[in-house]
């Protein structure tokens, strides 16, 4: 009965996942360049799931999006959902990423 508890535990041990909130910028590089939420990544909206594969962003990870007014924020959530992407919420606007920052007390992963 031990040895089966050790090897559970074991087994159990090595599936591990810590999956990682991520700040992202969806607008282009010149707006991003001009001023972005701090802590953001960015990753043009059309380049989403590719440019989230290259990031490292895992499928169970936390993505919070935003950009000028959210409607390029809300087309990249609604790909990387489409993609298998579990956990995707649209932030809105840069101001509205800039209020959740201040107020989410969260280590956001980033790609920089």
């Amino acid at each position: 009965m031990f040895r089966a508890f050790l090897l559970f535990t074991a087994l159990t041990g090595c599936f591990t996942v810590s999956a990682k909130e991520w700040l992202i910028d969806v607008r282009t590089a010149a707006e991003y360049t001009i001023e972005h939420a701090d802590g953001a990544a960015n990753i043009e909206y059309q380049q989403i799931v590719i440019g989230a594969q290259q990031a490292g962003i895992e499928k169970q990870d936390t993505v919070h999006l935003y950009c000028r007014s959210g409607r390029r924020a809300e087309i990249a959530k609604e790909l990387l959902i489409q993609n298998g992407y579990q956990k995707v919420e649209n932030l809105g606007s840069l101001q509205d990423a800039e209020s959740w920052a201040k107020t989410s007390h969260l280590a956001v992963a980033t790609n920089h």
